[in-house]
């Protein structure tokens, strides 16, 4: 039987800093709409309802976070190595692909912890 968490003081840290960083991301999609920037725009709309939708579950937050970071590193090296290109999101939307992309891995990371700390305490038990 699997646990339903029915509000946010049920989720985890880590499962919080994902959901709040999906609703960050949607949001910055819905700009980027409104700027004329379709490329990055679906990329963080997407994104952000992917990592939302995955924080209710810490496995699904780690995997999501996992392949997240790599996507916004990827979209980081894109956008400052080919100034102009459809991943450039300018000095300031660069570095927050950054920031986004190591945030990714501290959710994953930190969902592992959480992992690992409730198979102790479930064996303690």
């Amino acid at each position: 039987m699997m646990a339903v968490v029915t509000s946010l003081a049920g989720l985890a840290w880590p499962q919080r800093t994902a959901l709040l960083l999906g609703v960050l991301l949607v949001v910055w999609g819905v700009l980027d709409l409104l700027r004329s920037e379709p490329p990055l725009a679906v990329l963080h709309v997407v994104t952000g309802v992917v990592i939302g939708a995955a924080a209710l579950r810490t496995r699904v937050a780690r995997l999501v976070g996992t392949l997240i970071s790599v996507v916004f590193l990827v979209v980081f090296a894109f956008g400052v190595g080919e100034p102009g290109g459809a991943m450039d999101a300018g000095v300031v939307g660069n570095a927050v692909h950054l920031l986004i992309g190591f945030a990714a891995v501290a959710v994953a990371e930190s969902c592992a912890w959480c992992e690992q700390r409730a198979r102790r305490t479930a064996g303690s038990g």
